[in-house]
């Protein structure tokens, strides 16, 4: 039920929806200054969800910084990798077809290579509510399988559905008391790891996959609208009500 719930309030209150809903308030509104109030809270919103300046600005804020590999001067047993990364309805089947995210998977082959993780976890299986296609787990452990990561190496856990179950499932797996290195996208870092800490993990964090970048005052980035940015506010819409939501369960 509470993964159904929190997929209908982000549906509700996602950046369009909610320009949406103030459009169609604004038509249906027979009340002059009503009607006003919503179109210009309408327009407003559409244009800070839009702008490429202000959503920098949120999400390096959001986001924590980047840790470069010769920074990480200890090295892990697990080095743990959340999916949600690829899209198993698109064909052809023969291969992973990636959404953004990507990089969770390529930076944990590349630790393991560097040494600084010996086996790599893999957790996850269907985050949608009807399709229940191949675990994407198992599809991102054989891409990892060829990308020279050893077979004895890789761990997998199939179950989990969202990042709460990442965490309880994992500790299922692996011992907690081994500190490990959660890797994920850096938008989803704060609520990841709180998770792994509510269930004993001694966990350090390794962000990947940001969405910041450095500010640029020119014309395009201060007044052109952006879909990318608009794209950017849905994913942390999602992730703060996401936050809410696993604070008020005691998830977190």
């Amino acid at each position: 039920m509470f993964f159904v719930l929190s997929k209908i309030v982000y549906w509700l209150v996602m950046p369009t929806s909610l320009i949406a809903w103030l459009v169609i308030a604004s038509i249906l509104i027979r009340k002059s200054k009503l009607k006003r109030a919503s179109r210009i809270l309408a327009i407003s919103l559409f244009f800070v969800f839009t702008n490429p300046l202000i959503t920098t600005l949120v999400i390096n804020v959001w986001e924590p910084d980047p840790i470069p590999y010769h920074e990480v001067n200890e090295t892990y047993r697990f080095g743990v990798v959340l999916s949600g990364i690829t899209n198993p309805n698109r064909p052809p089947f023969d291969r992973v077809q990636f959404n953004k995210g990507a990089d969770r998977i390529v930076h944990a082959i590349d630790l393991y290579r560097l040494g600084v993780i010996e086996k790599i976890l893999i957790t996850g299986g269907s985050g949608t509510l009807t399709f229940e296609g191949k675990k994407e787990s198992h599809a991102l452990r054989e891409f990892a399988m060829n990308c020279g990561v050893a077979q004895e190496d890789l761990l997998i856990e199939d179950q989990a559905r969202n990042t709460r179950e990442n965490a309880l499932f994992a500790a299922e797996i692996i011992d907690n008391s081994n500190q490990a290195l959660l890797i994920t996208s850096a938008f989803h870092m704060y609520r990841a790891e709180k998770c792994f800490q509510k269930v004993g993990f001694d966990i350090k964090p390794f962000p990947t996959d940001h969405y910041g970048n450095m500010l640029h005052y020119t014309p395009d980035e201060v007044l052109m609208p952006s879909v990318h940015s608009l794209q950017i506010w849905t994913t942390l819409t999602k992730e703060w009500i996401g936050t809410v939501a696993y604070s008020a369960a005691g998830y977190i």
